[in-house]
């Protein structure tokens, strides 16, 4: 594995802790969410830049997996909440 696909997993690692523990910590949902879609975001951006770079392995798909899977589950469990953070992002 090279540079890219190395932070592209720890961007998504860092993304999916802080998107699960929004769901548990209600007082701090807001921050943890955009902050843990931001890590997600950079992450699947790396994962492009190791798609680009024609990087050895398959780890460098986990982060856009990871990021499309916990947007469905978002959109599936709470459909409005996608757009709460749509509206927060763009604010």
């Amino acid at each position: 594995m090279k540079r890219l696909s190395n932070w592209s997993i720890v961007f998504a690692v860092i993304g999916t802790l802080s998107f699960c523990c929004s769901l548990a910590l209600p007082t701090a949902s807001e921050l943890l969410m955009i902050s843990g879609f931001g890590a997600l975001v950079i992450g699947m951006l790396c994962s492009f830049g190791a798609m680009y770079k024609n990087e050895k392995g398959k780890s460098k798909f986990l982060a856009v997996a990871v990021f499309f899977l916990l947007s469905f589950i978002l959109v599936w469990n709470e459909p409005f909440q996608i757009v709460r953070l749509l509206t927060w992002m763009k604010n």
